[in-house]
């Protein structure tokens, strides 16, 4: 499994990176025929009083299948939690869907 970390409006740290390669390996647990985990960072620059400062997309690349999560927070680490989240539970659907298909 590949995890890459990108950015387009900012330089992304080795903390920042080291915390989204431990968020992105939770999702490894789900599915073994993950091939693929690419993770895209912005910071956008809006008003001062608007939320939702920070922007992360996950793609996962699973055989048949790209799974794509778009979150946004105020905080960059909130935003990556959030979408870990929510592409765990789309890769733990995925599979629990192939695995009923099978049984029926």
């Amino acid at each position: 499994m590949n995890i890459t970390v990108q950015s387009k409006t900012l330089e992304v740290t080795d903390a920042l990176r080291a915390f989204c390669e431990k968020q992105a390996s939770k999702v490894g647990r789900f599915g073994r025929n993950i091939s693929q985990i690419n993770i895209h960072i912005e910071n956008i620059t809006r008003k001062k009083n608007d939320p939702t400062a920070a922007s992360v997309q996950y793609s996962v690349d699973l055989p048949g299948k790209v799974l794509v999560v778009k979150r946004t927070a105020v905080n960059m680490y909130d935003a990556v939690v959030d979408a870990t989240n929510g592409i765990m539970r789309q890769v733990r659907k995925t599979k629990e869907k192939r695995i009923t298909k099978k049984r029926g």
